[in-house]
């Protein structure tokens, strides 16, 4: 197949078909509501202020003091849920933008600004295709700050850290390692799982520098230094112990180990063999290919060793699934699982690369034959793609709450409510529960006790007293 990345399909059908498969997702915020503790934590900073909140917060409830503070001044601090819908609309664009910088980083000018838009299309197609909750990802503030904001935070470090350690580049190296601090003090108090992933992050970083140069350079030690610090803030807050009370299975070893290497193989088949993961990274390859024909020298070491970087990014994958559960006694929640997906889809593409690089260099084949492979092959896989579309999942699930008006008549029903809120004289309202709750965007409601947390806040946001939801069934009981 001659000068295949002039091709037509790859220069124009699939990245248009992966943006026809990505747009719906942006459209969808304009639907979107707050929900749960995106009033909480305003509403406390309204009360209590934002230091009492932060330290609230940290004693009651979570060390999470990255998300936390953020979290104190979301828009519903100033009263607009408008600006609700446009921060989470611009953290998803944020995240896609950071995602392409990162990989536009690494790749240099190796390859093309085409070819970097598509791997970054790619990548996103596929995290939002099979991400296990979109209602708790982008949609919902609280968790899109908690969780998404850390891999943003990650992608960012490891932009700084290519900068630091490359010799050409003309950045302040002090005002780099300064800024490199800061993010990883921030992707410590995002979350557990963000704490985590920093942590695993630099121990890949010092082992690799350890295995390379037999020596550790300072800022090395400095940022681990940081990230240790942070950790040991978040998991000392004494409000982790009040929260951990809630799962009386937690910290529980063996039962933890099992609970992780189901939950962990189970998830793994699924995002392999039940996605169009494999056919996606068959379309990707000439990507890849591109970079090891003008990279090939540079290209060595145990970064590159199909073992070495099997084995670290299962271990990885492991410990970040053994997290929760040891924490919960339990499966991990879904939103929580979206960070793991994520992390698990940036190990397939390096172990793909790695693969390619491996094969590249023993098989002469390989190099003469890949011009060679027939269009049709990739033609084949873009329909493959599609009829994955046919099963469950998240691209189907928006197309439907947009198409079929689900999430314009939540939108519609929500803001009737606020109408009616704001109308009201009386300081105890009872309103009807949420009719429409589409699966994309809707993650809970107020509840019927006006006496719950959620409900307080929801009710401080309007000046009211209290507020609860009569549901429809209660209704019918009492006929």
């Amino acid at each position: 197949m001659k000068n295949f990345f002039s091709n037509r399909f790859y220069e124009n059908t699939f990245p248009a078909f992966l943006l026809l498969m990505i747009i719906p997702f942006f459209v969808l915020f304009i639907f979107n509501h707050p929900s749960a503790d995106d009033w909480g934590m305003a509403e406390n900073t309204v009360i209590k202020g934002f230091a009492d909140t932060q330290i609230h917060y940290y004693k009651n409830w979570t060390g999470k003091y990255f998300s936390n503070a953020v979290m104190s001044y979301n828009p519903l601090y100033f009263n607009s849920i408008t600006g609700y819908k446009i921060v989470t609309f611009l953290l998803m664009v944020l995240f896609c933008v950071t995602l392409y910088s990162l990989f536009s980083r690494l790749t240099s000018a190796i390859i093309s600004k085409k070819e970097k838009i598509l791997f970054t299309l790619s990548f996103i197609f596929l995290y939002l295709y099979a991400m296990p909750s979109l209602s708790q990802s982008f949609y919902w503030l609280t968790a899109s700050v908690v969780y998404q904001a850390g891999i943003i935070l990650i992608m960012l470090f490891g932009i700084i850290y290519s900068k630091i350690t490359d010799p050409e580049d003309v950045s302040s190296k002090k005002l780099l390692t300064f800024t490199g601090a800061v993010i990883i003090a921030s992707i410590a108090g995002c979350s557990e799982m963000s704490m985590v992933s920093g942590v695993l992050m630099m121990s890949v970083l010092i082992l690799y520098e350890i295995i390379t140069k037999k020596k550790l350079n300072g800022r090395l030690i400095l940022f681990a230094v940081v990230c240790a610090a942070g950790s040991f803030i978040l998991i000392t807050a004494p409000g982790n112990k009040v929260r951990g009370s809630l799962y009386p299975d937690s910290h529980k070893l063996i039962p933890s180990l099992i609970t992780t290497a189901k939950t962990f193989s189970d998830y793994l088949i699924s995002w392999i063999l039940v996605s169009p993961l494999l056919f996606v990274t068959v379309l990707l390859i000439p990507v890849f290919v591109k970079i090891i024909n003008t990279k090939r020298s540079g290209l060595k070491g145990p970064a590159f060793d199909p073992k070495f970087v099997g084995i670290t990014s299962l271990v990885i994958l492991f410990v970040l699934f053994f997290t929760p559960v040891w924490s919960l006694g339990r499966s991990p929640f879904s939103r929580t699982v979206n960070i793991i997906y994520f992390m698990f889809l940036a190990a397939w593409f390096y172990n793909v690369f790695v693969l390619c690089v491996y094969i590249y260099d023993r098989k002469e084949s390989f190099r003469i034959k890949f011009e060679k492979v027939p269009g049709y092959v990739y033609i084949i896989s873009l329909i493959i793609i599609c009829l994955f579309l046919l099963k469950k999942n998240n691209v189907k699930n928006v197309y439907a709450d947009l198409l079929l008006g689900n999430a314009s008549k939540y939108n519609i029903e929500l803001n009737e409510r606020y109408e009616m809120i704001k109308k009201s004289s009386s300081d105890s309202l009872v309103v009807t529960e949420v009719e429409m709750q589409p699966r994309t965007i809707f993650f809970t409601d107020i509840t019927s006790d006006p006496e719950l947390e959620f409900n307080k806040m929801y009710a401080h946001y309007f000046n009211k007293k209290s507020i609860a939801v009569f549901k429809k069934d209660t209704l019918k009981s009492e006929e």
